[in-house]
């Protein structure tokens, strides 16, 4: 339950660059785990895991359809993905051996070098899920691609040479209509796909030309929509209406039951220089304001980044944010960023 931001070309920064990323929206207890993987065939990638903190998740069908490796990633041939869960008509059913979407991006991260043909791979794997994804590439090229169990159409392509910019959220755009469930809808104003999505518009709009690593880290802070009571949400009482995202039920502790959902990290992928940022908790390191916003006392409130090349296989965060030894032992080859803004009340090493 992600916003998803891009930009790429003369749109990203006047000397051109790619970016793609998002936030990472949960329930509080199911979190992301930094990863790389190098398997034994095909393409190494570096990425998050998500999974619950414990057995007995506060959504179960949730926690089985999406946990798993990778949820969004990059690539050592440069080729990088985000991707947000939709909503599509109840009678759209997988077919037989359909991949969940850790496996089908796990496909496509192995085999897949850029953004045509991990399209042409999608196109050909049975699926069983919905979602809207955005692909980004070491040659610049970027893609909105929607996925479903029936079928999968392109939304748009975006090349260097003209270059743009992209947002996703929670629903389909160029199958909407036709394929998904009407309570997700841009035009309904009660569930967060409007606010967050023009939103995300309005932000991109004002910085084209400019969007660079500090601008992305700032977009996917922004709270526009922060006041809205959560529990207004029909779809899914608890899950907030900002880009960064603070969804609450005004309880004093988090209840499995009811669950509060939010940004529980954020990830920017900048597939040229082959790294994977990543904030654990909410990106703007803000204090939480209800006992239901569990662990996101331990926000970082800023990104650290991960380069792929030469780090070896194995986990790099652990589900409560700290940092492994694997990671530590590798500090210094770790990329920093100055704080971005608009911030919160101060970032946090992890």
């Amino acid at each position: 339950m992600c916003t998803n931001i891009g930009a790429t070309g003369l749109a990203a920064s006047p000397g051109g660059g790619t970016w793609i990323g998002g936030v990472s929206d949960d329930p509080y207890d199911i979190r992301t785990t930094v990863v790389v993987r190098r398997p034994e065939e095909g393409f190494a990638w570096i990425g998050t895991h998500l999974a619950p903190l414990e057995a007995g998740a506060s959504d179960q069908e949730y926690s089985d359809s999406v946990s798993g490796a990778p949820t969004r990633a990059l690539n050592e041939a440069g080729l990088g993905f985000t991707w947000t869960l939709a909503l599509e008509k109840p009678e759209n059913r997988a077919p037989p051996g359909a991949l969940k979407p850790h496996d089908l991006w796990h496909t496509v991260m192995t085999r897949c070098g850029t953004v045509d043909e991990a399209l042409d791979l999608v196109g050909e794997l049975p699926r069983d899920f919905a979602g809207a994804a955005m692909l980004a590439d070491r040659g610049g090229a970027l893609a909105l691609v929607e996925i479903g169990r029936k079928r999968v159409r392109v939304s748009d392509r975006l090349r260097p040479a003209s270059g743009g910019t992209a947002v996703n959220v929670n629903c389909w755009v160029s199958m909407q209509e036709e394929e998904g469930a009407p309570l997700n809808s841009l035009d309904n104003p009660s569930v967060p796909n409007q606010s967050r999505y023009l939103r995300a518009k309005e932000l991109l709009g004002r910085t084209e030309g400019s969007i660079d690593l500090r601008t992305m880290a700032a977009l996917l802070s922004d709270h526009a929509h922060k006041e809205r009571f959560a529990g207004e949400n029909p779809w899914i009482p608890g899950h907030g209406y900002s880009i960064c995202n603070h969804g609450s039920l005004h309880g004093e502790r988090f209840e499995t039951g009811t669950p509060a959902w939010g940004s529980v990290s954020a990830e920017i992928i900048d597939p040229l220089n082959g790294i994977f940022w990543y904030a654990y908790g909410w990106p703007c390191g803000s204090s939480p304001e209800y006992g239901d916003q569990m662990l996101q006392e331990r926000s970082w409130g800023h990104f650290v980044g991960f380069p792929l090349a030469g780090m070896p296989a194995g986990s790099y965060t652990s589900p409560t944010g700290e940092l492994t030894h694997l990671a530590l032992s590798r500090w210094d080859r770790l990329e920093r960023m100055p704080e971005a803004e608009p911030g919160g009340s101060g970032g946090r090493h992890p």
